[in-house]
């Protein structure tokens, strides 16, 4: 794709199982949030399939990325979760996404944002929206083209900062899609040439610090 442990917090739980005293329900949730996720495996609602080389914490309601700096132009690190369960035909969801920090020595690129994947099957074979300082961009992953990757729309407005929240709206029904940030919707597209159906909802980060949060689905 283009688009590319905590210590302190175990040893932590580690004293309080020693001492005989217990966590607060917020507590515990700091704790599982503070704690780095191990690749191929599932934490409630979602799958680590790579870190980056970096780190990946969070809970069933936010999931941060932080993929190593790479330090040359050649290289590029990055994260990709998807939900475990997978969605039919329709999928009507939101999710709020901050890029906090592009991490890339140097002058980063554009795309190294957060991207929002959805109908997932595998890193052949997703749709995704990523929301950049310079507009907007929607993709489809697909080995028949070039570098695997098929743009289907962008737009230079509106722009998203970083460092900012921004709620992603993406309604996909048959082979047309919706999409919408921050309550403005930005396109329409429909996919006639051998459209996916299906699959899981994905957060992927590319040379970039990025925090996902309040995933809600409607189906």
């Amino acid at each position: 794709m283009r688009m590319g442990k905590s210590f302190f917090a175990a040893l932590s739980i580690g004293i309080v199982l020693s001492t005989g005293t217990s966590c607060t329900p917020d507590e515990l949730q700091q704790s599982q949030q503070n704690r780095q996720w191990e690749q191929g495996k599932t934490y409630g609602q979602w799958h680590l399939a790579f870190d980056g080389h970096g780190a990946v914490t969070g809970n069933d309601d936010s999931v941060t990325m932080y993929p190593k700096s790479a330090e040359d132009a050649s290289v590029t690190h990055a994260c990709l979760v998807h939900t475990d369960k997978e969605f039919g035909e329709k999928v009507d969801f939101e999710i709020t996404v901050n890029t906090e920090e592009q991490v890339r020595k140097g002058e980063p690129n554009p795309w190294e944002v957060g991207w929002v994947l959805w109908n997932y099957e595998d890193n052949n074979r997703f749709y995704a929206l990523a929301l950049k300082p310079n507009g907007w961009e929607l993709s489809k992953q697909d080995p028949a083209y070039p570098g695997a990757q098929r743009f289907l729309a962008s737009g230079h407005e509106p722009t998203f900062a970083l460092n900012q929240e921004h709620r992603v709206h993406v309604i996909h029904e048959g082979t047309t899609m919706r999409f919408f940030a921050n309550g403005q919707q930005l396109g329409e597209f429909t996919d006639e040439e051998s459209p996916y159906f299906g699959g899981a909802i994905g957060l992927y980060t590319e040379d970039a610090r990025v925090t996902f949060t309040d995933l809600k689905t409607y189906n």
